[in-house]
């Protein structure tokens, strides 16, 4: 008799249990495919001159406030410099071949990582502050934006287990280490990057063209040098305009305009692609490499005979520039200058943050990123 009560109570618990995980409701997962094949450019590899090789330098004159989202490698805060500077002087390099996604990560994709393993989304758009309120541009195939370095980093591991590859990176809490031998998603190096930028090296100002009229314009330096108005800019870069959403194209009017009329990302692969097929290297949204930032880098490696697979400094150089890492490509709020596909970057936001609690991890509603693979 006991047997039987007993095998009724199983039956009866087992049945409550399945029926319950069949009522529970399920967390919305987005339906993607991600198809190497369809996503990811095979990039062979080669040898090519690094760095910018323009002689007129690209000057600003003008004071920044603390935490202004702007490059700025001087302490005291003050713009009196050639802006590409430290993307001088040129060198050789190699790059073996690897794989680049043709596309910014889209939300779309990130969403799935964030629903499996975070437990909230990234915001979509502008998070506001004290001269505008925070709106929304929407997300789909929108490039995933606020994106930290880490966030990049842990997506790759994630999407790496999801498709049987090797994970190249661990996670120490704050320190990463990669493994550029294991055949999983990661972050393209700065050297690969401008590679791929530059279709295999080539001298192209902007990903997959020249335009090298609208660069020579008279009014340059008004428009480059100093936030004025873009209804002063004229009918400026129309050949970059074909290929890159940045503060001509992208909705962008000046600086003072209300959030509503000051520009956003847009829906990736609209623009044309350069001549390897990746669309929107220059512009969209600005684009997380491995590297730390290190303003003497490409001296150094020319004083150190550093040629094959550069993979940037063990660390950003000095105590301010704690744990800062580069960013590529511009963004859809950009002067041209910084959508150059030789042009490094990294947010003065993040120094000033990061200079005072090494646990932040910077981002914003221009930062993205892009997936590589090593070949093999």
């Amino acid at each position: 008799m006991k047997i039987k009560v007993i095998s009724v109570i199983i039956v009866f618990c087992l049945a409550a249990f399945f029926l319950g995980s069949c009522m529970k409701e399920s967390p919305f997962v987005p339906n993607y495919d991600w198809n190497d094949s369809e996503n990811m450019v095979l990039i062979p590899g080669g040898t090519y001159s690094m760095g910018d090789w323009v002689a007129d330098p690209y000057f600003v004159s003008y004071i920044v406030s603390d935490g202004q989202n702007i490059k700025d490698v001087t302490p005291d805060g003050m713009h009196k410099m050639d802006m590409t500077f430290d993307s001088k002087p040129a060198h050789t390099v190699t790059v073996g071949s690897f794989y680049m996604s043709k596309y910014e990560v889209t939300f779309e994709e990130f969403d799935r990582f964030c629903y499996e393993i975070t437990g909230y989304l990234h915001h979509d758009g502008f998070d506001g502050d004290s001269d505008y309120p925070p709106n929304s541009w929407g997300r789909g195939q929108r490039p995933a934006i606020n994106v930290s370095w880490l966030d990049a980093v842990k997506y790759c591991n994630w999407l790496s287990l999801k498709e049987g590859y090797q994970q190249c990176y661990t996670v120490y809490s704050f320190v990463v280490l990669c493994d550029f031998n294991k055949n999983g998603y990661r972050l393209p190096t700065e050297a690969e990057w401008e590679y791929a930028a530059r279709d295999l090296g080539v001298n192209n100002l902007y990903s997959g063209c020249n335009d090298a009229e609208g660069s020579k314009h008279t009014a340059l330096g008004a428009y480059t040098d100093t936030y004025v108005d873009i209804n002063q800019t004229g009918d400026f870069y129309n050949t970059l305009k074909k290929y890159a959403w940045f503060n001509l194209t992208s909705g962008w009017t000046h600086k003072e305009a209300p959030a509503n009329h000051n520009g956003q990302s847009h829906t990736v692969g609209q623009k044309r692609p350069n001549a390897l097929g990746l669309y929107d290297m220059s512009g969209n949204v600005w684009e997380w490499c491995w590297d730390f930032y290190d303003p003497n880098y490409y001296q150094y490696c020319i004083d150190n005979s550093i040629t094959d697979n550069p993979k940037g400094p063990s660390e950003s150089s000095g105590a301010w520039l704690n744990n800062v890492h580069t960013l590529r490509g511009g963004s859809w709020g950009n002067y041209p200058v910084f959508l150059r596909t030789t042009f490094r970057f990294f947010s003065k936001k993040q120094y000033y943050t990061n200079y005072t609690d090494t646990s932040y991890y910077y981002y914003n509603w221009r930062t993205g990123f892009r997936l590589v693979r090593t070949a093999k």
